[in-house]
């Protein structure tokens, strides 16, 4: 061999340089996807980075099905992007049956199963099929590309809709039609309250490793998952003020610095609780305004335990 040549190393954020997201290029050329937002067919490439993690942490349902956790808090983050946006984006790709989302019960995050619409050996795109048709027929795009709908026609799946509230005719003002409107509005908005549940209960679980704290320490179980509790609980209050330590903060000051909150700040808070030596009459807000402190305070805290060991000679 030649002179052998001395590459240099990968430092600091160069590590992420030849990392790349991939978007299946039919998302592009099909007609069928035509009218997909171009955000949410990044957000898909997103979603297929993330099932490298299924086979790592196998998860795979009964029928061996992959599925991915993906949070809309955490998507609306890396596509930079409003709440609003990514729920719209989110439903785009059900609609278009390149997602299968599903509740696994209160307090535990949704599965995502991602639709591998390319059957293998073929160009043939398969799409989830649309409620209420009644045949099924493949329609080809000028690719040769066929395309399964299960529409009387060969069409993308229908657009959102502004939901009518009452009859296209007259308006009459009867206690019917007002019942309506106030029946849609409450159901509507426990829709969002139930999808914000969803995103925070996964999010903040994450966040804290709330599993691995609980296997590190089990004798603090129910402290741990009371401390979670109250961080869930805080975040998706839907008052105006939060009040903490006799302070009323902003909900969105208050909401940001929750979200931050990792393992190492619920393991600073169960070390301030063991070190406490007065009373704790309300135990519920102590926990808040510790945890609402514990980014602030955390490292401040421990650097006073370093300097008084020192001092003591115990370092």
């Amino acid at each position: 061999m030649s002179e052998r040549i001395i590459f240099d190393y990968f430092k600091g954020q160069e590590s992420e340089m030849l990392s790349f997201y991939r978007i299946p290029k039919l998302l592009f050329t099909n007609a069928y996807f035509k009218g997909l937002d171009v955000l949410a067919k990044t957000l898909y490439g997103l979603m297929l980075d993330r099932m490298s993690l299924s086979l790592k942490n196998k998860w795979f349902d009964e029928e061996q099905r992959a599925y991915i956790y993906f949070a809309q808090q955490e998507a609306a983050e890396m596509l930079d992007c409003g709440e609003d946006k990514i729920r719209i984006l989110f439903k785009n790709l059900e609609e278009y049956g390149l997602i299968e989302r599903r509740k696994q019960g209160q307090g535990k995050p949704s599965i995502i199963y991602l639709k591998n619409f390319v059957s293998e050996g073929s160009e043939e795109v398969q799409t989830l099929e649309n409620p209420g048709s009644e045949s099924e027929i493949e329609v080809s795009d000028p690719g040769n590309i066929g395309v399964k709908t299960t529409e009387k026609s060969g069409s993308r799946p229908r657009e959102n809709r502004v939901l009518d509230h009452g009859n296209s005719g007259p308006n009459y003002n009867n206690i019917n039609n007002t019942n309506l409107v106030i029946t849609n509005h409450i159901s509507s908005k426990q829709t969002d309250l139930n999808e914000d549940y969803e995103i925070y209960s996964e999010m903040i679980r994450e966040n804290l490793s709330l599993d691995t704290l609980l296997d590190r320490y089990p004798q603090e179980r129910e402290t741990i998952e009371g401390m979670y509790e109250i961080v869930l609980e805080t975040v998706l209050s839907t008052q105006e003020k939060i009040h903490i330590a006799k302070n009323d903060y902003p909900k969105n000051l208050v909401k940001a610095k929750l979200l931050k909150l990792n393992s190492m700040h619920v393991e600073y808070v169960l070390d301030c609780m063991k070190n406490n030596t007065t009373k704790i009459k309300k135990i519920r807000p102590y926990l808040l305004a510790t945890l609402f402190n514990a980014p602030s305070t955390m490292s401040s805290y421990y650097q006073a335990e370093v300097n008084h060991d020192m001092a003591c000679g115990l370092i």
